[in-house]
């Protein structure tokens, strides 16, 4: 019986630090800054656009999305929840997709893109995420300007 005394010991200080490990307050991330602006085709607001903000090396977080609306305008939604980004460097892809009836592919749409009957209106140089080259800096309290041309 003696001999368990150490295993019971070690089992317990175990469940104990796994217990105060998986409590406390949850880890709130990077802290956030407004991030919101407006968008541009050739001068022109670009409405129904989606913008994904991919954090540049050295920039905090996992990045954000936003849909811009009848103006350009457009705020970021964080990725885990929450409005804004981490201030920094962001690659920024831009989409407009548009039913065959003219009209914007709904906010709750999640179809991958080859199985939507929406066609892609924007070039690829704006709209892939591996040929955008669309750069904007967060900075607390500076809107993002994005002019993009035909």
């Amino acid at each position: 019986m003696f001999g368990h005394f150490p295993f019971r010991g070690v089992l317990v200080s175990s469940c104990l630090f796994m217990l105060v490990g998986c409590g406390g307050s949850p880890d709130s991330g990077p802290e956030l800054v407004d991030a919101a602006g407006t968008v541009k085709l050739s001068g022109s607001p670009l409405a129904h656009a989606d913008l994904y903000f991919m954090p540049a090396a050295g920039t905090e977080g996992i990045g954000g999305t936003a849909r811009s609306d009848e103006s350009g305008n457009f705020t970021v939604n964080y990725g885990r929840g929450g409005t804004g980004l981490p201030a920094g460097n962001y690659q920024v892809t831009v989409s407009q997709r548009l039913m065959p009836d003219g009209s914007p592919v709904a906010v709750d749409d999640t179809r991958d893109a080859i199985e939507s009957p929406a066609k892609e209106q924007l070039p690829e140089k704006y709209s892939n995420a591996e040929k955008s080259k669309i750069q904007v800096v967060v900075q607390p309290g500076q809107a993002i300007q994005i002019e993009l041309e035909k």
